[in-house]
């Protein structure tokens, strides 16, 4: 009749539409929330936000995910295809028996570094492992050299005919690195297969070049530590002079850090060295030369041990009488600073020992510090017939300076730069 009856519209009217769709959600709302769900899971993962790392912490769910996946893929730092296993020694709680902590130190031995007899260049550094002793009764440190713990590290990397001049040790991310401050190489120092610990070898994971890196030269790693679980890495925070004083370039002001994804970032860290500089009247025309710097979490401030520090401008030979004995605490944000005596009791007055690594010692609240100190005597010019090198370590207090143990000489006539607390006998792992 081309009427519509009151009570029941028409099917395809809007009012009958609506309630038809109101109907068909409440029994599917399961179904379709759960599609809802899996589209903007969908989506969000595959933002770019997210795939680039993001900001405020939205990156990490790719790593999460990036990591459960590459468990076994061989995806790790530095390119490695296996994780590193060397791990710090644990700390004790005893408060009367002797504890005992393993450490290694390697050697920069500078034009000696040459293997003389090889048809191929190829250079090397002693690996020595040591044991530190602390005596919680009398609260003193001793130390051991075992001849038949020294090792020998080659590799066939260099720059103009040198290399293997290595100048610090340091654990990051289980991984045992040490640095060349001539290649400007990055070395992990592993186990040899099959050797069950007795032997190491190195491999490069990084070659990094001086200040911005616009250039060839490797940069002269001095010092390396972790902070907030990067890596820093710095030189000796001195301008490179000329034989006339004038400053030939600012590399060495300049330091890098690596993070746990193994990118490089470069950091102009003038202003830092600057103002340690300043706490040590160390002024320009004076200088600071840097080989031990450490960030100490527990303490949250970066810890100074100068090797050289001078007040007049830099001579090549005078600066061999420039040791230092001092500490310098600042505060996180360069602000702040304080400079302590370390009160060596048999104080060497010849000016030649300086700072040339330390690490802090295990279960001492980053306290108590190992360091070396390091001689250069005659050795201006490179003759190596009359150049003469020692090495000696010390424990003492980085907030008071109190000495723990006096220097003690390592019983070999050569130059050690870096140091860690490790078990260098730790085998590689059957992955």
């Amino acid at each position: 009749m081309g009427f519509e009856s009151v009570a029941y519209s028409s099917v395809n009217s809007p009012k009958n539409i609506m309630f038809q769709s109101k109907l068909f959600f409440r029994q599917n709302s399961k179904a379709i929330m759960a599609c809802v769900g899996f589209i903007t899971f969908i989506f969000f993962i595959t933002s770019s936000t997210v795939q680039n790392g993001g900001t405020g912490g939205s990156g990490k769910l790719r790593q999460v995910f990036k990591s459960a996946s590459n468990a076994n893929s061989g995806v790790h730092w530095g390119g490695a295809y296996h994780p590193g296993y060397f791990q710090p020694p644990p700390p004790s709680t005893s408060t009367t028996t002797e504890i005992e902590y393993p450490f290694a130190m390697v050697t920069d031995l500078d034009q000696l570094s040459r293997v003389s007899d090889s048809k191929k260049p190829l250079f090397y550094s002693k690996f020595l492992g040591s044991t530190l002793k602390y005596n919680p009764t009398s609260l003193t440190y001793s130390v051991s050299f075992a001849d038949e713990s020294l090792r020998t590290l080659q590799s066939a990397h260099n720059e103009a005919g040198r290399g293997m001049e290595l100048s610090e040790l340091t654990l990051y991310q289980n991984r045992l690195l040490t640095f060349d401050d001539r290649t400007g190489s990055v070395f992990e120092i592993l186990s040899e297969p099959g050797s069950q610990g007795t032997k190491s070898l190195v491999v490069p994971r990084y070659v990094i070049t001086e200040g911005e890196g616009d250039t060839d030269k490797g940069m002269k790693w001095e010092w390396a530590t972790v902070k907030d679980d990067t890596l820093y890495i710095g030189s000796m925070g001195k301008e490179y002079t000329n034989p006339d004083g004038s400053i030939a370039n600012t590399n060495n002001l300049w330091i890098a850090t690596i993070c746990p994804k193994g990118q490089v970032e470069r950091i102009d860290w003038t202003n830092q060295y600057n103002f340690v500089r300043r706490a040590l009247g160390a002024e320009a025309p004076g200088y600071a030369i840097h080989e031990a710097v450490l960030w100490s979490e527990q303490l949250r401030r970066w810890i100074f041990t100068p090797r050289r520090v001078s007040s007049e401008t830099y001579d090549e030979n005078a600066d061999e009488r420039m040791g230092a004995s001092k500490i310098v605490l600042v505060d996180e944000a360069f602000t702040s600073s304080q400079v302590i005596d370390i009160k060596f009791t048999k104080f060497l007055t010849d000016g030649l020992h300086g700072f040339s690594t330390l690490a802090f010692v295990p279960g001492t609240g980053d306290m108590h510090a190992l360091a070396v100190r390091s001689v250069e005597e005659d050795c201006v010019g490179g003759i190596d017939d009359v150049c003469k090198q020692r090495s000696y370590v010390t424990v003492f207090n980085v907030l008071t300076g109190e000495v723990l143990m006096d220097e003690v000489q390592v019983g070999l006539d050569v130059k050690f730069e870096g140091v860690e607390f490790v078990d260098i006998t730790t085998p590689t792992p059957n992955y």
